[in-house]
């Protein structure tokens, strides 16, 4: 089994890894999914951690070795952008033959985001 962090943790004003510290939306890093070692299964647990996080994230996946920006779709929402804060450890199973998973935060208006993991 293979747990890889997908997105670190992100406090609100303040900048780490692709989050300048200002913007809502923005980018996690990709990270490989199962399918990227051919032959692994094709279910992924996706976990969000956070803790009073203010915003929506979306799952996205590509199927290809080099993931072209064209290329990524979303597979899973987390969180509906209200204004609402939301502390959760919530896991979520994904199914597909993904080669790489990335996140997309939208609306990020407050709290932390603990992590995004993926486990397969």
């Amino acid at each position: 089994m293979t747990t890889k962090t997908i997105l670190g943790t992100t406090v609100y004003g303040t900048p780490a890894g692709n989050y300048d510290g200002s913007s809502q939306d923005w980018y996690s890093d990709p990270a490989t999914a199962a399918n990227y070692y051919q032959g692994r299964s094709g279910v992924q647990t996706i976990t969000f951690s956070v803790n009073a996080f203010e915003g929506t994230m979306i799952l996205e996946a590509c199927l290809d070795a080099n993931p072209a920006e064209a290329n990524w779709f979303d597979t899973y929402t987390y969180g509906d952008g209200s204004s609402i804060p939301l502390t959760d450890y919530h896991p979520a199973t994904i199914t597909g033959n993904f080669t790489w998973m990335r996140v997309r935060v939208e609306v990020f208006d407050g709290g932390t985001i603990n992590s995004v993991t993926i486990t397969y």
